[in-house]
């Protein structure tokens, strides 16, 4: 079986964790969890603890709005409850929400995602180290003197997969993480003339070998034979999506400037169904894999052309849970062993 990942989405914690047992059944590599309505961590502890072999990853944690000790002692935490089986996807998040929502400065992104990348992996190595772990940055300054961890960690090395869309963090990827995971709205085109361009110049500056490095990708992807059906659902997700400036860049690529344009202004007017009717068939062809079984399949294969991980998400934004449950069902039986 090929490997591909899935993004848990359920309305309540037990439906994730079985979802996440499901996915282990069928040979999934890798399940997914994300950060909006809840946090990464919890659901993944719920999923670690109905799974015993599929990989876990947080798509993503949010990295400027915990310090990096408290992000530090989570995914340690994580990596041993789940017997070493954590991905620790970072992401910055968008500067409006950070600043609006959590009450925090954005600041430089790269920079500042740089630092913490490199204060967690000392911080992960050596917290039950004897020597206190000191750096000195321009957005971090730590010092843990008095401070030492008892418990052995589960790994030295937790993998860390940094989340971009611009091509600047998509180079940060390639200096500083283990691996990269594309966002939603990154096409086949974006993946190809930005994503893994810079992903390469960033290896390359770091003298590191593609091998050494997995690029995984979330896809909007609604597997059924009523593709009508199956369009109008990823339509509502893509408009979603349309609406975040910093998702900006794969849109404008593709020349849907005036589409989301559009889509931003039945937004502020609180008009879903008219953010969804802007979504063109092109965005819908360009921005994710809709049809039955097959045709799906043959297109994330296209997309493994690119990246070495697929993680599908079903359809979930403005539809129902139990619409959003026939999505996932159908992803599990196309791509499944």
């Amino acid at each position: 079986m090929k490997p591909v990942g899935l993004i848990l989405d359920a309305g309540k914690i037990p439906d994730i964790a079985a979802l996440a047992r499901k996915a282990e059944d069928a040979g999934f590599d890798s399940v997914w969890a994300t950060e909006l309505y809840r946090t990464s961590f919890q659901q993944l502890a719920a999923a670690a603890q109905a799974t015993s072999r599929i990989r876990l990853g947080t798509a993503v944690a949010l990295a400027f709005v915990r310090s990096p000790l408290i992000t530090s002692l989570t995914a340690l935490d994580l990596d041993e409850i789940s017997n070493g089986r954590l991905i620790l996807g970072l992401g910055t998040g968008a500067k409006r929400t950070n600043e609006m929502w959590h009450g925090i400065t954005h600041g430089k992104p790269v920079t500042r995602m740089k630092e913490f990348i490199d204060v967690l992996r000392l911080l992960t190595g050596g917290l039950h180290g004897a020597k206190p772990v000191e750096y000195k940055g321009e957005y971090y300054d730590i010092n843990t003197r008095g401070y030492r961890r008892p418990f052995e960690p589960v790994r030295d090395r937790i993998p860390v997969y940094l989340a971009g869309v611009g091509g600047r963090m998509c180079r940060a990827a390639g200096e500083t993480a283990d691996g990269y995971l594309g966002h939603v709205v990154c096409s086949l085109g974006y993946l190809k003339e930005v994503v893994t361009k810079e992903i390469e110049a960033g290896l390359q500056a770091s003298g590191r070998k593609r091998c050494d490095f997995e690029a995984a990708s979330i896809i909007t992807c609604a597997v059924s034979n009523d593709k009508r059906r199956a369009m109008h659902a990823a339509r509502a997700t893509i408009a979603f999506y349309a609406t975040v400036r910093t998702y900006e860049p794969p849109f404008r690529l593709h020349g849907f400037e005036k589409e989301t344009a559009r889509i931003r202004e039945a937004f502020l007017k609180g008009d879903v169904d008219s953010m969804i009717k802007n979504v063109t068939d092109d965005m819908v062809g360009t921005f994710a894999v809709v049809g039955d079984a097959g045709e799906c399949r043959k297109k994330i294969d296209e997309y493994r052309k690119l990246i070495d991980l697929p993680v599908l998400s079903a359809p979930h934004y403005y539809i129902d849970f139990e619409e959003v449950s026939e999505y996932q069902v159908s992803l599990l039986e196309a791509f499944g062993k």
